[in-house]
C-alpha cells in the first residue's frame, strides 16, 4: 500500500493538538472523579 500523498503540516499539527486536548480533558475528568470518590469514601 504505497500511496503518494502530501502531508499538510498544519493539518498534522491540528490533529495532534486536538488529540492532546481531548486526551488531557479525558484524563483530567477521570482523575477528578476518582479524587471525588476517594474524598467521599474517606470522609
Amino acid at each position: 500500500m504505497k500511496r503518494k500523498f502530501k502531508i499538510d503540516k498544519n493539518k498534522v499539527y491540528q490533529r495532534i493538538g486536538q488529540a492532546v486536548v481531548y486526551s488531557s480533558l479525558y484524563i483530567a475528568s477521570i482523575v477528578f472523579c476518582y479524587w471525588g470518590f476517594c474524598q467521599n469514601t474517606i470522609y
